[in-house]
């Protein structure tokens, strides 16, 4: 019985994920009939203007929300279960810091070197990748030393500081128009994305999303705690690399592509956890998956400004509609609790 409705529950929520992905096609600059809508997905016959728009602008953008929502809370949710602390996350540990910082090398090195070969999707990508494992496995190093979470976040915070002093350093010695192109980047956005793009995301996703699922059953017993982990025959040394590994993946596509999304890969695995009676991580990878892309799906529809021309950061949006949901929940659940 608990399966059949935690099996609802998905359902439902995939029921309201398809249904605002698809509205999130219809609202924008300039209002598309849904009957188009459906025409042009599936090939039917319609105007080369709505082709335009729904195909190379809107649908990108609605996948890389979706994708970006998708990754970051799941990775959070790594994060959070790893650490048994509720404050971990990409943001806070440094690890969107780090592949930023992997992007900022990229990008303003091929411009003081005035090479441009090396800027593309897949080198970015890949160089966001590095930097977030990079900052994971050296978080994960210190983890061994201190032995202390709170410790672990100020650490965290601290390495933060300092990539950001490296990146500024990189960006004084940088022309303008690369500052100017990495100062947009950081505000975040899911709407410079092509189809190409996307396809790139979706593979590396994918395989972020698929390590995770198979480290269901170790992340299970990490929430009472390595010893106990240990017991039931969990390499502990293994879990850990694949946990680095799979956030990485997840933290370090996202960021190449949108830039460094703040809150969703915090506030949503905080949020689903507080609602959801329920600790197996078979249930709570799918459906925080779920509600991060329902999440920032809106968040950028809201970022578009529908019916008109302006669009704003993602990241204040995503502050701005996450922030206020998890302290309503957080003091609803106080509530309850007495």
């Amino acid at each position: 019985m608990v399966l059949n409705r935690n099996l609802r529950h998905i359902l439902l929520l995939f029921i309201l994920l398809i249904t605002i992905t698809y509205l999130a096609l219809f609202i924008g600059s300039e209002m598309i009939p849904f009957s188009e809508i459906i025409k042009t997905l599936f090939g039917g016959n319609t105007s080369k203007i709505n082709d335009f728009i729904i195909l190379e602008i809107r649908l990108p953008r609605v996948l890389t929300a979706l994708f970006a929502g998708t990754s970051l809370s799941i990775a959070g949710l790594l994060m959070q279960t790893y650490f048994r602390n509720s404050l971990a996350g990409p943001s806070i540990l440094g690890v969107s810091s780090g592949a930023g910082l992997g992007v900022a090398i990229v990008t303003m090195s091929a411009s003081l070197l005035g090479v441009t070969a090396f800027t593309n999707g897949v080198s970015i990508t890949l160089a966001a990748i590095i930097g977030a494992v990079f900052v994971l496995f050296s978080i994960l190093l210190i983890a061994s030393k201190i032995g202390n979470g709170v410790l672990l976040l100020i650490v965290g915070i601290i390495l933060s500081s300092f990539i950001g002093a490296i990146v500024t350093v990189l960006q004084y010695f940088t022309d303008a128009d690369s500052i100017q192109k990495y100062i947009l980047w950081t505000m975040g956005s899911a709407s410079s994305t092509t189809l190409n793009d996307v396809k790139i995301l979706a593979i590396v996703s994918f395989v972020g999303i698929g390590i995770a699922f198979f480290l269901i059953k170790p992340l299970n017993s990490l929430l009472i705690g390595e010893t106990y982990a240990r017991s039931m025959g969990i390499s502990i040394k293994k879990s850990r690399f694949l946990i680095v590994l799979s956030t990485g993946i997840l933290v370090g596509s996202i960021t190449a592509f949108c830039g460094p999304i703040a809150f969703i890969g915090l506030a949503v695995p905080h949020l689903v956890k507080l609602n959801v009676k329920e600790s197996n991580h078979n249930y709570l990878i799918p459906i925080t998956g779920i509600v991060g892309g329902v999440i920032m799906i809106l968040a950028d529809v809201v970022a578009q400004v529908p019916f008109s021309e302006i669009q704003l950061p993602i990241n204040a949006v995503t502050s701005l509609i996450a922030a206020p949901i998890i302290i309503i929940t957080i003091l609803k659940h106080k509530q309850n609790n007495g």
